[in-house]
């Protein structure tokens, strides 16, 4: 049963409960800001399951809903190779051939908006992992590889928007050479290539749609890496859940067709840009940061989100708060290996020399101490350090017995201790905090019964990021002798149920408590079925609001209107002369060092001449290289009045090669570049 809007006026108090054992510290710092965003959130997942389970909400399904995304991104990618022609000569007209509302129109901008879609819902599931803090200790590695791919899907989207080859595609390509030109590894500035339409390299274009259309495989590594540490991880949602989806984009795609800029040219400087904001937010920085202010930005933020572990996760003994295995009392079920949500519990060999062939052990690199273990374990063979269950147990039972003997048997309620504090009160009742609710053993209750209690009520957390994942749901069938250790008679009596909770609906709780009390056991609550439809129509109208404003932002180009003139040459300096070899530090050398130096030759600087309408301007430029050997390569921009320009240009190698002279006549126009470019082996062009 579900439970669930937050607390009004009348139902401030919350729940007294007994006091738990000294627990271990939280596993992340900011434990309690965090918990509030989470009760938010949960508060959000309880209101929409008033019309909707949470199994078929895709915020409280986030990771699973974005693989469904993330599959039609791929199959719809697939496909629209049956219309695109990768290259830089016809991608553009390939796409403007389907355009619009035609079959390859729509199958485009599924392949955008599943795209979309993908980041959105990667965005919310990290988002409410992180404000459950669920990524310390031995969940590190599931936050990393998520990370990971949030940062590879990112880039992977970042290469798709560059093989559109339109205007926002042409301010993707020269960032990305920017971005490059930082590092210190290439010979020639690649930003050069882009300064001109001849200039753009063809086989550069090819291994982008090379990355765009291999990279998607290394996802499928992530997604192995991400659920390594999980049992019965979920790749995808309810198929109801996952149809929606799809037919949500497909609505999507056939109503509003992808947006598609003018053709990309390198000389033009548009004045306006559609830009998708999921993908191309690094635009808005480029304008801002240099290129190596770029770098630190990007790599910063992915590198901070993936230290998260480390800076906001605490330090503690494992022995603090994992489980701990008692072999005397282990019989080798496997129940708890069975039942561990992270796959914590091994079966190891014996070593007390029992009858019983192996005996449970718990890998400390991967416990949580969530406690599910504790209620798979008829025996009480584990347990968790701090909150041991035979101990624990009997307090609790103490407390009943007391209150029999007082003639005022108690209805008990054990409730998930992250819920204490938020269940309100509960008329008659003994709130007991436990772990989690899967702690609580089917033994508990019936001695807790034959003690004499009016009912038993376990409370369980309803949020979609519960800190045991789904082993909250085994408590419920051990009760209906569904899985072991299972409830026996005379204890199947009506006299117990299990609740979810959450803060959205806390009237439901109050009301299952009370009908417990009274002898009825509550029901499960139904959805009427008009109301899930309606209730998916609305979440999914949201979801493609949400998804489609971010990516049709029309937004003007910063690049000022006036014209401009860029002249990009490349050329060789002369050699300039080496140190002569002192003769008498000559000879005092060894016969087979002699003749030799460890100084290398330099080439001179290229000095540069522009002149434009009789006013001249002269610049120098360096050699290239870490000895200063190779050509000197620039660019020279500078703007200028609409109409006609007498320019004059003049390249001098000072000694090598040159000089090299052009003068003409070049048309200024605004929103234009007049490029002039300079090869060696071609001379002056105007481009």
């Amino acid at each position: 049963m579900t439970g669930g809007v937050a607390a009004g006026p009348g139902r401030s108090k919350r729940a007294p409960a007994v006091p738990l054992p000294i627990r271990p510290p939280a596993p992340v710092r900011g434990a309690g800001a965090l918990a509030r965003g989470n009760r938010v959130l949960a508060w959000l997942d309880g209101w929409s399951a008033r019309w909707l389970p949470a199994e078929y909400n895709p915020l409280a399904q986030a990771g699973a809903a974005a693989n469904v995304a993330l599959l039609v991104a791929v199959a719809s990618g697939v496909l629209m190779l049956l219309w695109y022609s990768p290259s830089v000569q016809f991608a553009y007209s390939s796409l403007a051939a389907v355009q619009g509302r035609s079959l390859g129109g729509v199958m485009r901008s599924l392949h955008r908006y599943s795209s979309d879609l993908t980041m959105l819902l990667l965005l919310v599931h990290a988002g409410r992992v992180f404000c459950a803090g669920k990524f310390a200790e031995a969940r590190w590695l599931p936050w990393v590889s998520g990370i990971a791919m949030l940062a590879l899907v990112w880039f992977i989207g970042w290469t798709g928007f560059w093989l559109v080859w339109d205007q926002p595609a042409q301010q993707v390509a020269v960032a990305s050479m920017r971005l490059l030109d930082a590092l210190p590894i290439f010979g020639e500035p690649l930003g050069r290539l882009y300064v001109a339409d001849r200039t753009v390299p063809s086989l550069l274009f090819f291994v982008i749609f090379f990355l765009h259309m291999l990279l998607p495989l290394a996802i499928a590594l992530g997604l192995a890496v991400h659920l390594a540490r999980l049992s019965r991880g979920r790749l995808l949602p309810r198929r109801g859940l996952a149809w929606a989806l799809v037919g949500g984009m497909v609505l999507a795609a056939v109503v509003i067709p992808a947006p598609l800029d003018a053709r990309a040219e390198m000389a033009v400087k548009a004045e306006t840009l559609t830009v998708d904001a999921w993908y191309l937010w690094p635009l808005a920085l480029g304008l801002r940061f240099q290129s190596a202010g770029l770098w630190i930005a990007l790599a910063g933020a992915v590198g901070l989100g993936a230290l998260v572990p480390w800076v906001l996760g605490r330090r503690r003994p494992t022995s603090t708060y994992q489980a701990l295995v008692a072999p005397e009392r282990c019989h080798a079920c496997t129940q708890c290996a069975q039942d561990c949500p992270f796959d914590a519990i091994r079966m190891v060999a014996r070593t007390d020399g029992k009858r019983f062939p192996n005996q449970a052990w718990v890998d400390p690199a991967r416990c949580v101490g969530c406690g599910v273990c504790g209620g798979s374990c008829d025996s009480a063979g584990i347990a968790l350090t701090w909150f041991d269950t035979r101990v624990e147990e009997r307090r609790i039972e103490t407390a009943v017995e007391a209150a029999g003997r007082d003639g005022k048997p108690p209805a008990v309620a054990l409730v998930a201790e992250d819920l204490v504090g938020s269940v309100p009160i509960l008329e008659g009742y003994e709130v007991f905090p436990v772990p989690t609710a899967s702690w609580v053993r089917p033994s508990l209750v019936e001695r807790l019964c034959s003690l004499g209690a009016r009912a038993v009520l376990v409370v369980r957390d309803a949020s979609a990021e519960p800190w045991a994942r789904d082993g909250g749901r085994w408590v419920e069938a051990r009760f209906l002798g569904q899985r072991t250790p299972v409830l026996r008679a005379p204890a199947g009596d009506g006299r117990w149920a299990v609740v979810e909770f959450d803060p959205a609906r806390s009237e439901v709780l109050v009301a299952a408590a009370r009908e417990l009390r009274q002898g009825v056991r509550p029901g499960p609550r139904g959805h009427r079925p008009w109301a899930r439809a309606m209730a998916v129509v609305v979440l999914t109208a949201v979801m493609g609001v949400a998804t489609l404003a971010p990516s049709h932002l029309r937004v003007s180009n910063p690049a000022p209107a006036r014209p401009e003139f860029v002249l990009s040459f490349k050329a060789f300096g002369g050699w300039q002369q080496i140190t002569p070899i002192d003769a008498a530090a000559e000879a005092a050398k060894p016969v087979h060092m002699r003749g030799r130096t460890t100084e290398k030759p330099h080439r001179s600087d290229v000095v540069v001449r522009v002149t434009i309408d009789g006013v001249t301007e002269v610049r120098r430029f360096a050699a290239k290289g870490v000895s200063r050997d190779g050509p000197a390569i620039g660019e020279w921009h500078r703007e200028w009045e609409v109409g006609n320009h007498r320019v004059a240009v003049e390249i001098d190698g000072t000694g090598g090669e040159g000089p090299f002279r052009w003068e003409g006549t070049l048309l200024a126009t605004t929103r234009r570049r007049q490029v002039l470019t300079f090869e060696p082996a071609t001379g002056f062009r105007v481009e």
